[in-house]
């Protein structure tokens, strides 16, 4: 029998008052666990939910797990291993779990209903290592140059993430790709795919749709920015489209909704060929501080895998526009 979830630490959240991703949960000896079902305001590639989307469920459900069996929201930093093993589309009914294992780990799974094969699967680490990037962070004034000659990436209108025609709310972003070129001298130009969150002339309603506890933004957003960001990296990499196969998240903690943030990805390694060819991309959100220093508030690597198919149908089904306008 599933009975209403807790409002404790959820009175703002979107996946909870929207329902957007399950209305109610039950309890088992370990953890909860829900269903949903994937619809069209969740998808990503046409047809197909977007990852991110999945991820914020499961982030949803291990709040919820560890506030009913350690009367507390889920503490940060954590790091999440995620590996997505079946493939899903939209009207496919999914059944979610979540379970403490270990006293400090949160498991993870969702898989399609009546099926044994599990769809996404995910191990959450509390009170983890601060989230890291292993290449440079240029600085964000320098995205704001009047020369920075960023290129807007085309989109798909009902995407999660990117879409600008959805019926549902989404996140609206925008990708840009660009080649920073460093003060000093001795530093390499990094082409780089950027995004941007949080800007304050147009972003406090935005925001605020996608809170989790009351103020604080959802650690799904997070997840999804980053998924996207990391997938778009593959354009730098010879035109690449792929679906995220591996994918292993660090986030510090929840920005407040009038935090702005920024977000990049450099060109990955690509390994393999043909059908079986793989880009291994990086990606970091972080904030610049009143004393000029750059803190990254989450970190992402992963494994995506490339597909023409995907290639295709993005240059059958994106929206036709004159990108000349639009600005970082």
């Amino acid at each position: 029998m599933f009975e209403s979830k807790p409002a404790a630490g959820h009175e703002a959240c979107f996946v909870c008052r929207q329902n957007f991703c399950f209305s109610e949960l039950m309890e088992t000896a370990q953890g909860v666990e829900t269903e949903m079902l994937f619809s069209f305001r969740h998808e990503g590639w046409e047809g197909i939910p977007h990852g991110g989307v999945a991820m914020t469920a499961l982030l949803d459900l291990a709040d919820h797990c560890w506030l009913r069996k350690k009367n507390e929201n889920l503490p940060y930093p954590i790091a999440v291993e995620w590996r997505f093993a079946d493939a899903v589309q939209l009207g496919d009914k999914m059944l979610l779990q979540a379970e403490i294992i270990n006293g400090e780990t949160v498991s993870l799974s969702m898989r399609r209903e009546n099926s044994e094969k599990v769809y996404l699967k995910a191990e959450v680490e509390v009170n983890s290592s601060p989230a890291e990037v292993d290449f440079e962070l240029p600085d964000p004034r320098l995205f704001f140059q009047p020369d920075a000659g960023h290129q807007a990436l085309a989109i798909y209108d009902n995407c999660f993430v990117c879409g600008s025609k959805r019926r549902s709310p989404g996140l609206q972003r925008r990708f840009f790709k660009t080649v920073i070129e460093f003060d000093d001298p001795e530093k390499s130009v990094l082409p780089a795919i950027i995004v941007r969150f949080g800007k304050a002339s147009e972003e406090p309603r935005t925001a605020s749709l996608f809170q989790q506890a009351p103020g604080r933004l959802h650690p799904g957003v997070m997840a999804a920015l980053l998924d996207e960001l990391c997938g778009w990296s593959g354009v730098l990499a010879g035109d690449l489209y792929g679906f995220t196969v591996r994918f292993k998240l660090m986030i510090d903690r929840l920005p407040t909704l009038g935090e702005e943030f920024f977000g990049i990805s450099p060109t990955p390694e690509v390994r393999g060929r043909g059908a079986r060819q793989f880009y291994m991309p990086k990606g970091a959100l972080y904030q610049k501080q009143e004393d000029g220093s750059l803190v990254v508030i989450a970190s992402a690597t992963g494994q995506w895998l490339a597909r023409e198919e995907l290639r295709q149908q993005f240059d059958e089904s994106h929206i036709e526009e004159d990108l000349e306008g639009i600005v970082f």
